[in-house]
């Protein structure tokens, strides 16, 4: 129904910004920071390695020639057996010192080339007695990472790192062995220095950091999702939105007062439709304590007709909360059951959207033409099938059912409005506008009409306008009893203010959003929008926890993993901050570039 203007389609768009977000330190100076990196040149060619090109070449000579050696003749201190001798280092001056260091580094890189790893090893950790120099420790790295040793790369990167934090050499390996050793978040972080330094363009690094944020949102969902975290339901405004359409159904044929499954059942069904977050939850305990007191019943009676039907009611109702709380296997047998037991229309609608959502289109119109043909009145049933016209692009029929919704319910605010939205995808919007205002007139005080219209006006760049129309929404939902759009139009509201960065604005949006997320702890969209703005605020760990919960609160394993994903990010952002050698690195730069007048 709505449009695409919300706080996780927009975090979605803009993962890649959240990600430069999360290695520069904070939102508004670490995006310009990362981007400002992102243009200066790659490593230059000797801390590149690059083998073959003329200055490596040079270097290479220089090198040999301030090693001493002569004719082959290490300039070294020699035993018999022909290993370096080297004893009394501490006495030897600086410069001899150098010099014997850099020759057996030297010697260490001839072994390097012919692949005589053990040799080379050898060499450098000689090299290291003499000085303790980071390009050593970088070598034996090189040296481990062709013998497959992955842990000793890291070892030995970390000491280079020590006596030399920016050198991007031991950062990029110590990060690709990371990777390999799914230590991601170890990874990350050395792939954000990087950027940070700014030895490497965007184009090369973050990618690299992209997958490995990927991946280790991955690894972190797997685990939660392996300790059978438990499905919630979604929150209070969806549930409000998804029930909404169906018409209220609170008691059923051959209701007895005094049989204690009858009673859950219709207390169930009552709570439903309180449009209350305490409703849901009652009306979910109660769906299940009935199915399972009625099923157990009809294995007694198996040919009890009144018996099926209470049955059915149960089954369905509990098989659609399954499907809300993320278990459509289980829904799919609870609503399947019913069918058999005793169909009904919003069991047919019920296990349509369970094969939309399997992805199982033919079957979909089929449970749909069943509902129809049980009653072809039956606006929920035009309207749900219009939605799916809708989301594949087939207006024209969309646009037909919603009609035929409309006419099978003249009450029901809904497929009022999924014509205006329909308008305006059709590129209509004088017509989005007239039906806007139809809607307004048949239902004044319906909180529907102005919160989806702001949307549609967002999406549009009519912001002023679209900001007004929240607030009119926000007003009339407080005005009314039981959950319509519910935080709807704080978060909307919040969203849009978000898009306008200020001081007050992003003020203003914190208390919206913290107002949501205390009327609908449930709401994934608020915490959501909540955790970014406390990002860009710097308040990392509360951003953190923020995540962590939508993650938990999402339905689907896409809005898991892309709130896990986040979430990540920002721990990154909170140990880069907490690093004092890069953190100072980053004010330094931010601090340069203030004094030129380029932020």
């Amino acid at each position: 129904m709505s449009s695409d203007n919300s706080v996780s389609s927009f975090v979605s768009r803009n993962k890649t910004a959240i990600i430069a977000t999360a290695a520069a330190g904070s939102a508004a100076i670490g995006a310009y920071y990362y981007y400002r990196q992102a243009q200066r040149a790659a490593l230059d060619e000797d801390e590149k390695g690059a083998e073959g090109s003329e200055s490596s070449k040079k270097k290479k000579k220089n090198k040999k020639k301030k090693s001493g050696e002569n004719g082959g003749t290490p300039v070294y201190p020699v035993g018999q057996n022909g290993e370096p001798l080297l004893e009394n280092i501490e006495e030897l001056s600086q410069e001899l010192r150098e010099t014997y260091a850099t020759a057996l580094k030297d010697r260490g890189n001839e072994f390097f080339k012919k692949k005589d790893y053990d040799n080379a090893l050898k060499y450098y950790n000689y090299a290291l007695v003499v000085k303790k120099d980071p390009v050593f420790y970088s070598n034996i790295s090189a040296c481990y990472v062709s013998l497959g040793q992955l842990d000793k790369v890291v070892e030995n990167s970390t000491k280079a790192l020590e006596l030399k934090p920016d050198y991007s050499k031991a950062l990029l390996r110590r990060a690709s062995a990371n990777e390999s050793l799914e230590n991601y978040a170890d990874a990350m972080f050395d792939l954000s220095v990087l950027s940070l330094n700014g030895d490497f363009n965007g184009s090369s690094i973050e990618p690299m950091l992209e997958r490995n944020l990927n991946k280790q949102a991955m690894f972190v969902l797997k685990d939660k999702l392996g300790n059978n975290v438990s499905q919630q339901l979604p929150s209070n405004t969806a549930l409000a939105s998804f029930f909404g359409i169906f018409p209220p159904e609170t008691t059923f044929a051959n209701y007895n007062e005094n049989d204690e499954a009858d009673v859950g059942l219709k207390n169930g069904l009552e709570d439903l439709y309180k449009r209350s977050s305490e409703g849901y939850k009652l009306a979910d305990e109660a769906f299940v304590k009935s199915a399972s007191f009625f099923t157990n019943k009809l294995s007694e009676f198996p040919d009890d007709a009144v018996l099926k039907e209470k049955t059915a009611i149960a089954l369905e109702h509990n098989g659609i909360f399954k499907f809300l709380k993320n278990d459509p296997l289980e829904a799919h047998d609870d609503i399947e059951k019913a069918i058999q037991l005793h169909p009904r229309l919003n069991s047919y609608i019920y296990m349509a959207l369970i094969m939309a959502d399997k992805g199982q289109a033919e079957e979909y119109y089929q449970y749909f033409d069943k509902a129809i043909a049980l009653d072809p009145n039956y606006g929920p049933a035009y309207y749900h099938r219009g939605q799916m016209y809708y989301i594949t692009g087939q207006y024209e029929k969309a646009g037909k059912d919603f009609d035929k919704a409309k006419e099978c319910d003249e009450n029901n605010i809904f497929p009022y409005i999924q014509l205006a939205c329909l308008a305006y995808r059709e590129d209509k919007f004088d017509d989005c506008e007239t039906l806007f205002s139809e809607a307004k007139r048949k239902f004044p005080t319906a909180p529907e009409v102005p919160n989806f219209y702001a949307e549609i006006l967002g999406d549009k760049g009519d912001l002023e306008a679209a900001l007004k129309q929240y607030e009119i929404a926000k007003r009339l939902e407080e005005a009314l009893d039981g959950i319509h759009v519910g935080v709807a139009p704080l978060v909307g509201k919040a969203t849009l203010l978000a898009r306008q960065p200020s001081v007050e604005n992003f003020r203003e949006a914190t208390l919206l959003l913290e107002e949501a997320c205390r009327r609908d702890p449930t709401s994934e969209q608020a915490k959501v929008g909540l955790a970014q703005l406390k990002l860009q605020q710097e308040e990392v760990d509360e951003a953190i926890n923020l995540f962590e919960e939508a993650a938990n609160l999402a339905r689907t394993v896409d809005e898991k993993l892309q709130a896990t994903t986040f979430a990540e990010a920002a721990k990154v952002q909170k140990r880069i901050k907490a690093d004092p050698v890069v953190s100072a690195k980053i004010e330094e730069t931010l601090a340069a570039y203030r004094a030129q007048g380029m932020m």
